[in-house]
């Protein structure tokens, strides 16, 4: 491999060779589909969906899914609270947000186990309850209220919201007693995956994405599939730097390792030019494009590129 200079490879550089060797391992996403099948089947069949999602247990792992990206849809009322000092509170919220049938979503976090998340939030006592929409807090409030005091205060959060938000998703939208639909498109792009059709995978979800603009689970899968395919082919299989860069991105992204996929892209856009620096911005800004733009690798990538270009 060549580079300006004849620079000794990057950190980076040499903690991605290490890895990033073998074949396209789909591993991941099949069961990711596989589980959403047996969900569907075990709401009653393959055209039937479960109901509206209406809790949901968040750690520091699953914030980011289970509250930024999810509060694009809904309001996500966060509550951070401690197994060791339980409260009447959870259960109200819980009942509250049982009986909006998926206006909204209690999410609940422990904050003994999951303190970063408290953090994040600035939280200074136990029980925080935030509001968050469009992965921005909203209102927040402590301590324990009466369910009155809730219901108006949820009440503020749904009336601030509304017509902002892009609304549930087909298999959360609240139950009206009529036939749940299926989200049929979404799970024959998923099965195409999953059967290792990359192509037919990637038109599925490029209509998807076109369709569903906002949804930035249809674009990282997108993204996911564009660099599986890259790879799977052995796209930029030329000799020199930015080549490599770009196949070791893909690999990462494969891997699910998007902050090391961003530093590679980064790291060669700082010792590039012209033409090659303008392709690996375009490939960087795609890659970003795929989540939500206040997640904290994001950012942090958005910073390093602006100093990197700058």
């Amino acid at each position: 491999m060549t580079r300006p200079g004849n620079r000794p490879p990057s950190a980076s550089e040499q903690q991605l060779a290490a890895s990033l060797s073998g074949a396209v391992d789909l591993t991941g996403i099949k069961k990711r589909a596989e589980a959403r099948n047996d969900a569907a089947r075990a709401a009653g069949g393959p055209g039937r969906a479960a109901g509206p999602t209406t809790r949901v247990d968040v750690d520091e792992s699953s914030f980011e899914q289970e509250v930024l990206v999810r509060s694009a849809r809904v309001p996500v009322v966060v509550e951070l609270r401690s197994e060791r000092a339980p409260t009447a509170m959870t259960a109200m919220l819980s009942s509250l947000a049982e009986e909006a049938r998926g206006q909204w979503v209690h999410a609940t976090v422990d904050v003994d186990t999951s303190p970063g998340v408290a953090q994040a939030f600035q939280a200074r006592a136990v029980p925080t309850v935030v509001a968050v929409a469009a992965g921005r807090p909203l209102a927040d409030f402590e301590g324990e209220q009466p369910e009155d005091a809730l219901r108006q205060w949820i009440a503020a959060v749904i009336q601030a919201t509304e017509g902002k938000l892009e609304g549930p998703e087909e298999g959360d939208a609240p139950d009206d007693g009529g036939e749940d639909v299926a989200d049929t498109e979404r799970d024959a792009a998923e099965s195409a995956l999953s059967d290792g059709d990359l192509a037919g995978a990637e038109d599925r979800f490029s209509a998807l994405v076109d369709s569903r603009p906002g949804d930035h689970t249809l674009r990282e899968a997108l993204r996911y599939v564009q660099a599986a395919r890259r790879v799977e082919d052995g796209a930029d299989a030329d000799e020199g730097t930015v080549p490599a860069a770009f196949r070791a991105a893909d690999r990462a992204l494969v891997g699910g390792e998007y902050e090391s996929a961003f530093t590679v892209l980064v790291d060669t856009i700082r010792v590039s030019g012209g033409d090659d620096k303008s392709a690996l911005r375009t490939r960087l800004l795609e890659l970003l494009e795929s989540l939500p733009v206040d997640d904290p690798r994001v950012l942090a990538a958005r910073r390093d590129l602006a100093s990197a270009l700058y």
